[in-house]
């Protein structure tokens, strides 16, 4: 029988999140172990793009020198097509520097990055254990007891806290009857490298195509003519139309060739590699008798971007203060982890809920034609108008949401836009000309081609998804009104401000 190893807190899982609480909970001075089944450095799905706020952690934390981002991209830039539209081509807007924040996010492969934020843990003090895949969890009184196996070497460890932040598959979820099937609220996603690039350094590229809505590709360019690329297509949708995120992915690889003109030339250097994402607006319930779940593990993603490297390091400090709460109180039950809860939703939910509204718009996608339209008229008038673009662009990647601000220059943007048609359809009409086709009439006429698609193909749907579009809009509340983020500041600054 395994000889039992004892800790205050066991931390299931070794990637950004896991990382992030075994540092959080060793620099507290905590007995804290990480178990992470893969043998550092492992490849994983995923776009490799650390944004600024989660280089605002790694800074603190002291990883950028081991990280090497000297020798990196700083990404500026972004280029956004529409098939082969280009819409919009300059700065990223809302990378401003703000609060602590470079202007600029990095690629870093996750073979590098994991690699550094697990031995930063292992450096502050947490007992790390690599290779180690945990098997059953059992919880005894106030004590959780782990089983795992690390090579031919069975582990027993006993804590009070369990943290579960061993992503989509999480054990820790399932045993708890916590993990996450609603395929409304999961992406499926494929990523490769490319070669023998030329494009602009420090330039994102993204796009969109409207057999392939809802959904999207990047491209993320580092050193010497390489690049990430890949796509995020949602579950839900794949499963009703017979989509399949395989053959989408080997046709966005061909269509990058012909429409960027630095992708002619591109080669594929890698086995691509597909995976999960559940994202922010299926959570349920990420507390329960004896410990919490962060990361991938309790769906902290973008629900629009499907980003969860940042977020997930932001659980993960929050989640920490809520540990070390229940081991100075000595209190490990259900509600003594509420605060966690309580914690990730004053944090996250003020912009997570307005992105959630506007990932419920985009499921359906009979309306394809009219999201196709929109949101390239959205990119071409952040070209043009900066503030549009810092403000509503963050929709798709920004930081400080501010949903009464982006609804208002949505709805006047569509305001000017009909006033517009209207009055050329008048001004054709008196003239003699008759009816004409005009911008707005068109949009007018693919909401109606949706609305009529949707209803005569499921009905049953279709009212389900305008239930799920008003139980999002009635969730917003006060936040609605909000003119700063919360996750502006980052997690350390606001857990100072609510002590």
């Amino acid at each position: 029988m395994a000889r039992t190893q004892r800790f205050d807190a066991i931390v299931v899982g070794g990637g950004p999140a896991g990382s992030a609480m075994g540092w959080a909970l060793a620099t507290r001075g905590i007995k804290v172990a990480v178990v992470e089944k893969a043998v550092f450095p492992r490849e994983k799905v995923c776009g490799d793009f650390v944004e600024p706020a989660g280089l605002r952690i790694l800074e603190h934390r002291g990883c950028i020198p081991q990280l090497d981002l000297g020798k990196r991209l700083p990404i500026t830039r972004n280029r956004v097509y529409y098939e082969a539209r280009l819409p919009y081509h300059g700065e990223i807007p809302y990378y401003d520097g703000a609060h602590g924040m470079p202007p600029h996010g990095y690629i870093i492969p996750r073979d590098q990055l994991d690699t550094v934020l697990l031995q930063n843990a292992e450096d502050a003090g947490a007992t790390v254990f690599r290779g180690a895949a945990a098997k059953v969890l059992e919880r005894e009184g106030d004590s959780n007891i782990l089983f795992a196996r690390q090579g031919k070497e069975e582990l027993r460890l006993e804590a009070p806290v369990i943290v579960g932040a061993d992503g989509v598959q999480s054990m820790v979820a399932k045993t708890k009857d916590l993990r996450r099937t609603d395929r409304r609220h999961i992406g499926a996603s494929q990523r490769v490298y490319l070669d023998n690039l030329e494009i602009e350094e420090g330039e994102a590229t993204i796009w969109f195509d409207e057999d392939q809505i809802p959904g999207y590709g990047w491209m993320f360019p580092m050193t010497g003519g390489r690049a990430n690329m890949g796509i995020g297509l949602l579950t839900e949708t794949c499963d009703r139309f017979g989509m399949s995120v395989q053959h989408c992915f080997r046709d966005a690889v061909e269509r990058l060739r012909f429409r960027h003109p630095g992708c002619r030339n591109a080669r594929v250097a890698s086995k691509p590699l597909g995976g999960a994402v559940h994202m922010y607006g299926g959570i349920t319930r990420n507390h329960f008798d004896g410990g919490i779940l962060i990361g991938d593990a309790g769906s902290f993603v973008d629900p629009m971007t499907g980003e969860g490297i940042t977020q997930g390091m932001e659980s993960a400090i929050l989640g920490a203060h809520s540990v070390a709460l229940a081991l100075e109180a000595g209190r490990f039950d259900e509600a003594q982890f509420a605060s966690f809860e309580r914690d990730f939703r004053a944090y996250f939910d003020p912009a997570m809920r307005y992105l959630v509204l506007l990932a419920q718009l985009l499921r359906n996608r009979h309306f394809h034609e009219s999201m196709f339209i929109g949101t390239r008229k959205g990119f071409e008038r952040a070209q043009v108008q900066r503030s549009f673009g810092e403000i509503s662009g963050t929709s798709f990647g920004g930081l400080n949401v501010q949903p009464l601000a982006m609804t208002g220059q949505l709805l006047w943007s569509l305001a000017e836009h009909f006033l517009r048609g209207g009055a050329a359809a008048f001004v054709d009409a008196i003239s003699g000309r008759g009816f004409t086709g005009n911008g707005a009439v068109e949009d007018l006429l693919a909401w109606q081609r949706g609305w009529r698609a949707s209803t005569a193909h499921d009905l049953g749907w279709h009212l389900s998804w305008l239930g799920d579009i008003v139980r999002a809009m009635g969730t917003l509340g006060p936040s609605f009104l909000m003119d700063e983020n919360p996750r502006l500041r980052g997690p350390i600054a606001f857990l100072e401000a609510q002590s």
